[in-house]
């Protein structure tokens, strides 16, 4: 993916109470799907943030249901790599890990 992915208006929406849906009572305010190499395959991780920072519980079926939802709504992501969704704003982006300044040498 060259940079983040915007739903429309009405898609965003419609994700927002899936995902709700699909968790329960929570508003889930960000989800993270991240490839693992599991055997000569992939699968994809799946986290979940409510808007108190607090992680909702994802067991497999709800992982696969969310993991799928995000999948058919972004087709053209890169889904090698990790993406986070943020719910609010509606926008997939590709997840970066930044490395600390003390490791990058920027630290005294």
């Amino acid at each position: 993916m060259s940079g983040p992915i915007l739903a429309g208006k009405k898609a965003g929406k419609r994700l927002a109470e899936a995902l709700r849906e699909i968790t329960g009572f929570y508003a889930v305010t960000e989800v993270r799907i991240t490839p693992a190499r599991y055997g000569n395959g992939t699968v994809h991780c799946a986290m979940a943030l409510a808007s108190n920072r607090r992680e909702i519980p994802l067991p497999g079926a709800v992982r696969k249901e969310v993991v799928d939802l995000l999948n058919s709504a972004f087709p053209g992501a890169d889904w090698s790599r990790a993406q986070d969704y943020n719910v609010t704003a509606g926008v997939l982006s590709e997840h970066v890990v930044r490395l600390p300044a003390c490791l990058r040498g920027d630290a005294r």
